[in-house]
């Protein structure tokens, strides 16, 4: 069941069940789907509404304003400001991204091993690989078929087989894909098996109940532990309150509010303080983009979002992926004005754009600013932006060796177009600063570590607070460090492996 706040005008709800979830992203609909087929009774909060995909519209502006968090003007503040991308809707960040599906590198997994041995109690790669072989199956998991590529994802991998870089359609989590271009706004086919397509109807069906625009305030205690959560009804949006909802956990409190929403909770409960670590250890996948101008057309908005990818040179700490955007966000970085900027425009099928990830090294903070808004503090280290710079320079020279006629860096200082790799040559003299670049950052991880000694983290390796029995913190606030690739199977991986915990411990 699926409840909205119409149907809870103006009252104070009280709800009871075994477990209470504080958010439906990867994290809350996995552990929902596990907790509520195991037989125990779930309640999930979501702050976002429920769209159907029959209400999605084919505009970019009116699917940011519905559900992406703050309309995709949330940011981290640093020397440069960095847009962070949120779903805020039942599905999370699930239901606005790209559908590219990972698992944990063994080579972050080991370092997590390696740095903290006791973490093998959850973090088990043998049993984390079933899980994820499993959620492969029930969420259509495979690479993009050709038919669906479009041209702007076939280009990389034409550009990567002319360097002998090593590049390949993008697994994703999508069954029967119409390659609408559109998943940023919400898939409007339903195809993507995001989480308010999959796990959260799947939970539903064996009982679980879904409060939507559920905004949750605080964890209550009794006895020293969590014994559930008070939130906030609002239609649509903060400010416009419409009734209060006070759920009663039998058993316990899951929180997945995401790295940014989960550590704000938690300091509004007065919860995860015996390592001062709330909050802190902000990590990201900064990455910037650059577009291409070629002969034929490309057609950005036909065609899987994203659809093709490259691991080539992970080890450094970077990730090659395709973006389409459409016309309407894509002219933002079309560096013209004025009748130049609608010469652009009209050769806008003819671009191409492919973006770089960065697995940062830096951290920063997150904490509470005005109305109970998260405020994140986040600058890239000078390595960090090298790395950028080095992106930058391999996405020009494979959008040359895929055909393309000219290329748009998007940097500043350098050339806004350039038809060679030598125009690119100041970059390396350009200084190591984030304030350079058009950076987004849309996966984040770190600000409620999870490790084996209080000391050094706020939660246990089984994701429960050490100062707070009942409650558990199950998304990617709990991860040691971010991946280099795209996290939505880890984290779900994670909190099924969490999940399962629970009810093995519910059961005797």
């Amino acid at each position: 069941m699926i409840r909205s706040p119409e149907e809870l005008d103006g009252r104070t709800v009280d709800d009871i069940a075994d477990v209470v979830i504080v958010g439906s992203g990867a994290a809350g609909a996995t552990a929902a789907r596990v907790l509520a087929e195991a037989g125990l009774e779930v309640v999930v909060l979501e702050e976002g509404p429920a769209v159907p995909a029959a209400e999605l519209r084919p505009d970019f502006h009116s699917g940011q304003a519905r559900v992406w968090r703050d309309g995709g003007a949330q940011v981290a503040r640093g020397r440069a400001l960095m847009p962070l991308l949120q779903g805020v809707c039942v599905g999370g960040s699930t239901a606005i991204n790209g559908a590219i599906i990972h698992r944990i590198p063994e080579t972050i997994l080991g370092g997590w091993l390696k740095a903290d041995p006791g973490l093998a109690v959850t973090v088990d790669p043998e049993r984390l690989g079933e899980i994820w072989d499993r959620m492969d199956e029930e969420l259509g998991v495979g690479p993009a078929p050709p038919d669906v590529l479009g041209e702007n994802n076939r280009l990389l991998g034409v550009g990567a087989r002319a360097l002998g870089v090593d590049a390949a359609p993008i697994r994703r989590n999508v069954i029967g894909c119409e390659g609408s271009a559109r998943c940023l706004q919400g898939c409007p086919t339903a195809r993507r098996q995001s989480m308010n397509i999959s796990y959260i109807p799947r939970a539903v069906a064996h009982g679980a109940r879904v409060y939507t625009c559920a905004w949750a305030q605080r964890v209550t205690l009794g006895r020293g532990r969590a014994t559930g959560v008070v939130a906030r009804l609002h239609r649509g949006h903060r400010g416009q309150w419409c009734g209060r909802l006070r759920v009663r956990a039998r058993r316990a409190v899951l929180i997945a509010a995401s790295a940014v929403h989960t550590p704000l909770l938690l300091l509004r409960s007065g919860l995860g303080r015996t390592s001062g670590l709330v909050g802190r250890r902000f990590q990201a996948h900064p990455g910037t983009a650059v577009l291409g101008v070629f002969d034929d057309p490309v057609r950005m908005w036909a065609g899987a979002t994203q659809g093709y990818e490259s691991l080539h040179w992970w080890d450094e700490r970077m990730k090659i992926e395709t973006l389409a955007l459409p016309p309407e966000l894509g002219a933002v970085r079309l560096p013209a004005l004025g009748a130049p900027l609608i010469r652009r425009l009209a050769e806008y099928g003819h671009v191409a754009q492919w973006a770089v990830q960065v697995r940062a090294l830096a951290m920063g903070s997150v904490v509470h600013g005005l109305g109970g808004r998260a405020v994140v503090r986040y600058d890239l280290t000078p390595a960090d932006v090298r790395v950028l710079k080095l992106g930058v320079l391999r996405l020009c020279e494979l959008l040359f060796a895929a055909g393309a006629r000219e290329v748009l860096p998007g940097v500043h200082g350098l050339p806004p177009s350039v038809r060679s790799m030598d125009e690119l040559a100041p970059l390396g003299e350009l200084p190591d600063s984030p304030q350079l670049f058009h950076c987004i950052a849309s996966h984040m991880f770190g600000t409620a570590v999870m490790a084996s000694a209080p000391k050094m983290g706020v939660t246990s390796p089984t994701g429960e607070l050490w100062d707070c029995p009942g409650a558990y913190v199950i998304d990617s606030s709990v991860f040691p460090s971010n991946l280099g690739v795209n996290p939505q199977h880890a984290i779900a991986g994670l909190a099924w492996r969490l999940a399962e915990r629970l009810v093995e411990e519910a059961a005797g």
